[in-house]
């Protein structure tokens, strides 16, 4: 059995290969201490009651009384936060040990942003199910794109041709649109415009030809990488930056100023991942020369999106997990990290990848909050993770939809596996 599916196993604490879920038992979280993510202060000696999947109670300890036949789990010394979602990552690329992967490190949620749609869709399928361990899945299907020659991309060479392949996305059964870095002008704004007309958000790696400000003001929903706010400077057509001196220059004084309002005003979002920069470009190449050039870069692209917080525009966690430097599930964590070291405060960080993209995605009935009404997706951790950010990695154990995984337990039946 491969080391993934044992682990699902352990986890499941059922000597099944395939999870088989059963009926949903009611849960009950004693004495524990809730941060809610609704920006309010944490709430000590409460308890949590689970029934269908959703939280049915919450209040004082002493004032919650138990449902017949309920698990209760002992939360004294513990802190309940609301399920994690990664805004952006690759699941065909990372492939299916990503879905337990994501649920181990507490991501309860993915916004996928290309790939095998179909692929995607029967993780999903089988997901919701419960025949399969995973997040609940947002899917881009494929990328739209000009001329190229990567996997999963679809290319557009003019309006029409991109008009027609976002009607063919959409019937394909995506949940929004991605757009990628080789599409012209033409090809752009009639996507983003067929888009509108179809109900499919778009999200945007930004392309060479259109600058940040465009983008944001033909109504995209959100845009990617922190990095491509230096692509809009160094490639807009008629007053390019010659340098990126120039133009971090440029993004640090009144220009980003104007184009931070131009977000906060357009309601553009955006999801930096800087760990992808970091990971991928500052660290993978293990070339001290080559770290020597990029990880000042990276410090002052951390800065821009503190910048850009600072101003109001909303933010969103993302890792870009696919199948390269970025680790599923795990780099989400350092994600959050950074968003700390770039000025968020611990729970301005958490609520990046909880109440925000709940809101985004118009989901806030369902998660991102832990709330009465809502879907239990929540992560109990042995730390408070206001205290520091680098506490959401203390997982005691993962509630999804209501079941019960706990997380410490499987690891260390793992660990006595492979020690024999």
């Amino acid at each position: 059995m491969c080391t993934t599916r044992l682990f699902v196993v352990l986890l499941l604490g059922t000597l099944t290969a395939r999870p088989s879920w059963g009926a949903l038992q009611p849960l009950v979280i004693r004495d524990v201490t809730v941060v809610d993510c609704t920006g309010a202060a944490p709430q000590p000696e409460m308890a949590l009651v689970v029934v269908d999947g959703r939280i049915a109670e919450i209040g004082k300890a002493v004032e919650v009384k138990t449902p017949g036949g309920a698990r209760v789990i002992d939360g004294k010394g513990k802190f309940l936060i609301p399920g994690l979602w990664d805004m952006h990552g690759h699941l065909t690329d990372a492939g299916e040990g990503a879905l337990a992967l994501l649920i181990e490190n507490g991501v309860t949620g993915v916004r996928d942003m290309g790939g095998d749609l179909d692929l995607v869709k029967r993780y999903r399928a089988e997901i919701e199910k419960g025949e399969r361990i995973g997040p609940h899945i947002l899917a881009a299907g494929p990328l739209l794109d000009g001329p190229t020659d990567a996997k999963w991309h679809v290319v557009a060479r003019n309006g029409d041709e991109a008009r027609a392949l976002v009607r063919s996305i959409k019937a394909r059964g995506a949940d929004f649109l991605k757009i990628h870095t080789n599409l012209s002008r033409e090809a752009f704004f009639a996507a983003v415009d067929e888009a509108k007309k179809q109900g499919l958000p778009v999200a945007v790696h930004l392309p060479q030809a259109i600058t940040t400000g465009e983008a944001s003001d033909a109504g995209v929903a959100s845009l990617e990488h922190d990095e491509m706010l230096l692509t809009s400077e160094l490639f807009r057509e008629g007053n390019k930056a010659a340098t990126f001196d120039e133009a971090f220059a440029r993004l640090n004084g009144e220009q980003g100023a104007a184009l931070w309002a131009k977000l906060v005003k357009n309601h553009t979002w955006y999801v930096p991942t800087m760990v992808a920069y970091e990971r991928g470009f500052v660290l993978w190449s293990n070339k001290p020369e080559a770290m020597a050039k990029r990880r000042p870069i990276h410090w002052k692209m951390i800065d821009l999106v503190g910048a850009m917080h600072k101003a109001g525009v909303k933010m969103m966690a993302g890792s870009d997990f696919s199948d390269w430097a970025v680790v599923p599930g795990v780099d989400l964590h350092n994600e959050l990290a950074l968003m700390v070291e770039a000025g968020f405060t611990p729970m301005e960080a958490l609520q990046a990848a909880t109440s925000l993209p709940a809101e985004f995605l118009g989901r806030t009935a369902d998660f991102g909050t832990v709330e009465r009404g809502k879907v239990a997706d929540l992560v109990l951790l042995d730390a408070d993770p206001l205290e520091s950010i680098s506490h959401t990695r203390k997982i005691r154990a993962v509630i999804v939809g209501g079941r019960y995984l706990d997380v410490v337990n499987a690891r260390a039946a793992m660990e006595q596996t492979a020690g024999h």
